[in-house]
């Protein structure tokens, strides 16, 4: 049932009755002309879970940088107040010491500090001004216990994956004594296994009285955990629900006059490969020392076909990252085995001669690895295909590079459609179209996908899902996709194969169940 917000008594699960812990009341956010808030009213009780979902840009982020001081008071339109009391935090500093804890969905890891370092900047414990280094390991430890994380708090965080950077973020938000924790995106990069350890510490801690607000693009998850949702568009409040909704419904508010039925490659005729495959891997395995004693993937073999799309499965650490940058040239290790790209055997020594021999890989990690902040859409385009743009090996063809970027542009869609403006001004959603048009070279063979949609809001989501699917049946491309969204490769893939413990497991139909995949990925199979 969609309702109003009231900020009337409730119950938490103790039994105890309380007044709202926050409110937000006609919150509203300018940059100069351009209004990204109008009159946003929120309220949450204590140990209450509530929802917040829309698309990017739809005011999300920028409605919890007000909740926790990120946008200072003043700043803004509309009053906060926090248990009776206007707030006006002048800081994130400010917020944090009112117990407002703020986990972003752009993480600041400091990659050559340690891991326990990373977990508590701004919270180092000490006395006379000295750092309490044992002690700040200990809270490390006792923060990674709660996601079982076998990881010395004294190593260096560049040690760590982009999921498991995430996880010691989140261990630290969730030891800290917090009355309102903003959870931004909280299970992006996550597996299915480490979201649900994720979704049970957040059960404990409402059981607290602490409040939850949950900001995520994963519309199943919402049921698990969430009392309330309500949905943005831009910048203004269009729905609120007094509990979770179907996600038909929540989709529909959230798109407005753009709804539409999402519809899966399932409803597609089934793929029926033809001729030989594009990409065919023999007993190729991936090592991460030179003595070639500790393996990231052993002995796999896999071939796609023109046009098809491969589903890769599994959960961190299972090595579907180092088998894509293996493939592309780019993994500091030893290879060995065999790699055929249309016939054409040889394993690639660097991005450059895989590209050459017709393979492109879209990077999991976009803000670090792919991304080229400060520049322009054309240049973070083009980059990786300017040779093919020079003049005599030497300049730059303009009139052909503004001709390609127009003609990706057109076919990506993506907005706003203007080569010259900053990618750091684009969505996520449209900045991943960006990089996808970057792996669209002449001569292009096999598409390696590493995360694609990651971070990405539903409707972009299903723009990237068509984008793939053409680009595939279109352009007779072979995809190789990798997910860590079980629904997604099942629904998205025409073959899926499950790696675990650096091996390929069962390779399933299209449509195969949650159960199967999981077992597979989890070794329950076996």
């Amino acid at each position: 049932m969609m309702n109003s917000i009231s900020s009337e008594t409730t119950e938490i699960p103790n039994g105890t009755v309380t007044s709202a812990l926050l409110e937000g009341r006609h919150l509203s956010k300018a940059y100069g002309s351009f209004r990204v808030l109008h009159g946003i009213d929120l309220s949450l009780k204590r140990g209450e879970v509530l929802a917040v979902v829309g698309e990017n840009g739809a005011g999300k982020s920028t409605l919890m940088k007000i909740l926790s001081g990120v946008i200072p008071s003043g700043s803004y339109e509309g009053d906060l107040i926090v248990e009776g009391e206007a707030a006006k935090f002048s800081s994130v500093q400010e917020g944090d010491a009112a117990g407002i804890v703020l986990v972003p969905q752009e993480l600041h890891v400091i990659p050559h500090l340690s891991i326990a370092e990373n977990m508590f900047a701004g919270h180092l414990p000490g006395r006379y001004a000295l750092y309490d280094e044992a002690k700040t390991v200990r809270w490390a430890e006792e923060a990674l216990g709660l996601f079982q994380m076998n990881v010395n708090p004294r190593a260096r965080a560049s040690t760590l994956s982009p999921s498991e950077r995430r996880l010691i973020v989140l261990a630290a938000a969730l030891h800290r004594s917090a009355r309102l924790l903003i959870l931004d995106e909280p299970t992006a990069a996550l597996t299915d296994t480490e979201s649900e350890v994720l979704l049970k510490q957040l059960h404990f801690i409402r059981n607290q009285g602490v409040g939850i607000i949950y900001i995520t693009h994963r519309l199943d998850e919402i049921g698990k955990v969430a009392d309330r949702v309500l949905v943005l568009r831009n910048g203004t409040l269009v729905a609120s629900f007094g509990s979770v909704p179907p996600r038909e419904q929540m989709v529909q508010a959230m798109l407005g006059d753009a709804f539409h039925s999402l519809k899966a490659l399932a409803d597609d005729a089934p793929f029926a490969p033809s001729g030989s495959p594009l990409l065919q891997v023999k007993a190729l395995s991936v090592y991460a020392d030179t003595a070639q004693t500790r393996t990231r993937a052993k002995d796999i073999n896999l071939e796609i076909y023109p046009g098809e799309i491969l589903g890769l499965y599994g959960l961190v650490g299972a090595g579907r990252t180092e088998l894509a940058r293996a493939l592309f040239g780019v993994w500091p290790g030893p290879v060995t085995g065999q790699c055929f790209i249309d016939g054409r055997e040889g394993i690639a020594n660097s991005a450059q001669q895989a590209m050459g021999m017709g393979l492109s890989l879209l990077v999991e990690d976009r803000k670090s690895q792919g991304v080229l902040q400060g520049q322009s859409v054309a240049w973070n385009m083009t980059v990786a295909m300017l040779k093919s743009m020079t003049r005599f090996g030497v300049l730059v063809d303009q009139g052909k590079e503004r001709e390609k970027v127009a003609d990706l542009i057109r076919k990506l869609g993506v907005r706003p459609a203007r080569s010259e403006v900053s990618i750091n001004a684009l969505s996520g959603g449209n900045q991943q179209k960006v990089l996808l048009g970057r792996c669209l070279f002449d001569g292009l063979k096999v598409l390696i996908l590493d995360e694609p949609t990651l971070g990405v809001d539903i409707g972009a989501r299903a723009e990237i899902y068509r984008l793939v699917r053409g680009i595939a049946r279109d352009l007779r491309i072979a995809v190789l996709f990798i997910s860590s969204d079980v629904d997604e490769v099942r629904t998205e893939c025409d073959r899926i194969v499950v790696m675990y413990k650096s091996r390929l497991q069962t390779s399933f139909p299209r449509g195969a169940t949650t159960e199967q995949l999981l077992s597979a990925a989890t070794g329950a199979a076996n």
